[in-house]
C-alpha cells in the first residue's frame, strides 16, 4: 500500500491556482466545488461556446445561494466563491503555472489530448494533470505530456452532478507517481468525496459495470420485454437503484453513453459491450435524452 506522509500530504495546501477545462455540467461542476473547498484558491473554468459559458455563470449564483441558505440554517461558516471562480473563453486569457489541470469535455480523445498539451504549457513540475474521462485511456493521455511529468497525470472520475455525488474514482497509470496519487486522495476527502483507486483500463470499474447494465437494458427495451417505465422500476423496487437504468442513461446523455460504449467494445473486443441498435439509433435522431428532451422518456412541456 502506498503510504501518504505529511510531505505528500502538503501538496494539497499548494493548489493556489486551478483551471478546469469545459464548463458544461460536470466542468462547472467540479469548479465549484473546488473553490468551495479551496478557499485560498483561485479557479478558472474554460470554455470556448458562450451560452455553456453564460449557463454555467447562472449555475455558480444558483448553486452559491443554495449552499449559503443551506450552511446558514446549519449554522456553518459560507465559503464564497465571489472573485474567485472565473469564466475564461479560452486558453488565451489561462494564466501560466497553475497547480491542478483537470479537462471535463466530451469523450473525445483526440480533443483531450489536445487539451492535454495546452496543459502542459502552463505546468510546473508538480502541477496534477487530471482527466473526468468516463472510459479513455489516462495512459494514452499522459502521452500528451512532458514525458517528465507523466507521472503527474491520473483520472479523477466525477459523477454528476458533482456537487451532490459523493463517489470519486481516482485512476492510476503505470507512471502515475506515489506522490500525485496521495494528492488526488487528499483532494478528494477535502471535496468532501469518498475515494476509490483503479488502474488504467477501459471503462475503469464504475463505466464498465454501469455500462453494461444500461446497455442491456436498452437490449430488453429494443426486444419488447416490458416497456421502459416497468424495466426502470424493476431495478429501483427489486434491486433498491435510487434511478432505472434507462433514466440513467437519460440523465448522462445517450450520446455520453453510446461513446463509451463503444469505447469498450472497441477495446474489449467482446460482444456483450456491443452498443445496442436502438442505443445507435437514438443517438442518430438526436434523441439524447434529458438535455435534448427526448430519449427514452420525453421531458418538458
Amino acid at each position: 500500500m502506498l503510504r501518504q506522509d505529511s510531505a505528500q500530504v502538503a501538496e494539497s495546501a499548494s493548489l493556489q491556482k486551478i483551471l478546469i477545462a469545459g464548463g458544461g455540467a460536470m466542468g462547472a461542476g467540479i469548479g465549484y466545488i473546488f473553490a468551495r473547498a479551496y478557499p485560498e484558491a483561485q479557479v478558472d473554468v474554460m470554455d470556448t461556446n458562450e451560452k455553456v459559458r453564460a449557463q454555467a455563470a447562472e449555475n455558480f449564483e444558483k448553486w452559491s445561494a443554495k449552499d449559503k441558505e443551506r450552511d446558514e440554517k446549519a449554522g456553518k461558516p459560507f465559503v464564497s466563491i465571489e472573485g474567485r471562480l472565473n469564466i475564461l473563453g479560452g486558453f488565451g486569457k489561462a494564466q501560466l503555472q497553475y497547480d491542478l489541470m483537470l479537462e471535463a469535455v466530451t469523450e473525445n480523445i483526440e480533443l483531450k489530448k489536445k487539451i492535454f498539451a495546452e496543459f502542459d504549457l502552463r505546468a510546473h513540475d508538480t502541477s496534477l494533470f487530471a482527466s473526468n474521462t468516463s472510459s479513455l485511456s489516462i495512459t494514452a493521455l499522459s502521452a500528451a505530456v512532458n514525458p517528465k511529468r507523466q507521472g503527474r497525470v491520473v483520472g479523477l472520475h466525477f459523477f454528476n452532478p458533482p456537487r451532490v455525488m459523493k463517489l470519486l474514482e481516482i485512476i492510476t497509470t503505470e507512471a502515475t507517481e506515489p506522490s500525485a496519487l496521495a494528492l488526488a486522495r487528499e483532494l478528494a476527502i477535502r471535496l468532501e468525496k469518498t475515494p476509490v483507486i483503479c488502474k488504467d483500463a477501459p471503462g475503469f470499474i464504475t463505466s464498465r459495470l454501469g455500462i453494461v447494465l444500461m446497455n442491456e437494458a436498452i437490449f430488453a427495451l429494443q426486444e419488447g420485454l416490458m416497456s421502459a417505465e416497468d424495466i426502470d422500476t424493476s431495478m429501483k423496487l427489486g434491486y433498491n437503484f435510487p434511478m432505472g437504468p434507462l433514466q440513467l442513461a437519460d440523465f448522462i446523455g445517450l450520446d455520453v453513453v453510446f461513446a463509451v460504449t463503444q469505447t469498450l467494445y472497441e477495446n474489449y473486443q467482446d460482444p456483450k459491450y456491443r452498443p445496442c441498435m436502438l442505443l445507435r439509433k437514438k443517438v442518430e435522431a438526436g434523441h439524447l435524452g434529458q438535455k435534448s428532451g427526448r430519449g427514452f422518456y420525453v421531458y418538458g412541456s
